[in-house]
């Protein structure tokens, strides 16, 4: 397959975009909260590594 010839390059701020990125999963992890699939302390303990400082490091270096 050909591709069309163009590219387009974005830049984002990182620290705007992780924030975005924790508020989305902080809203999905509450609505499944509310919806009855998870507990408050099972979404506690799934999005705790998201908003940990060293995880930035981790997650942009892969």
């Amino acid at each position: 397959m050909e591709t069309s010839g163009w590219e387009k390059v974005f830049e984002c701020d990182r620290t705007h975009v992780l924030d975005v990125l924790r508020g989305f999963l902080q809203e999905v992890m509450q609505l499944a909260v509310d919806k009855g699939y998870i507990t408050l302390e099972e979404k506690e303990e799934f999005i705790c590594p998201a908003f940990a400082s060293s995880t930035d490091a981790v997650v942009l270096g892969k």
